[in-house]
């Protein structure tokens, strides 16, 4: 079948119009490559020994140590791959205390590469419980961040009490955590991926 002029007109169209869905598409890297790594409350590592953890009977955690001393940090550590974009992370909990609040910092920990020195830590962004009683979700959102991998480690901290500070007890739980990461590489995402 031949095709006449405004047969070609629209297949003309058709590709022009295909084309710039295309580009828009690979420019914005978020529809191709999205990454949600997602982990429970009790997933997070102690960043005391004098730190106790509690499970709340589901996938909740929250800091049971009555004692005063130590820190009140529990650790959320990412696996995030070379490059990859890191968008957000969003946070979910409960605050049923009066007295204590849980807040969380994003943080990137680098090592100085080839030289000597210690980790360079860097919070990206922050987040608490603060004024949000009962069941909470919070987004941490960082500035523009590509991950570098090869020197640095990326992680949560979930803090329930200041250092050296009586914790809440049941009454501040950190329930869940879930990261969003993005692969900007859109031609060759999972191409050569087993």
């Amino acid at each position: 079948m031949r095709c006449n002029e405004p047969c070609k007109m629209t297949k003309a169209l058709l590709l022009a119009a295909g084309f710039v869905l295309a580009s828009a598409q690979a420019n914005a890297g978020v529809l191709y490559g999205t990454d949600y790594d997602s982990y429970n409350g009790r997933s997070g590592r102690p960043s005391d020994s004098l730190l106790s953890l509690g499970r709340d009977g589901n996938f909740g955690a929250y800091c049971q140590s009555g004692a005063s001393s130590g820190r009140r940090t529990v650790v959320y550590p990412f696996d995030i791959p070379d490059q990859f974009e890191v968008f957000s992370v969003r946070v979910w909990g409960i605050d049923d205390s009066a007295s204590n609040n849980l807040s969380y910092e994003l943080v990137k920990s680098c090592q100085p590469f080839l030289s000597g020195g210690g980790p360079v830590r860097t919070v990206l962004a922050t987040a608490a419980s603060s004024g949000t009683p009962g069941n909470f979700s919070q987004l941490l959102i960082p500035a523009e961040q590509v991950a570098t991998s090869s020197t640095c480690a990326y992680f949560l901290e979930a803090r329930f009490a200041p250092d050296n500070s009586a914790c809440a007890g049941f009454d501040l739980r950190s329930v869940r955590v879930r990261l969003l990461s993005n692969n900007p590489d859109v031609i060759f995402r999972n191409g050569f991926a087993p």
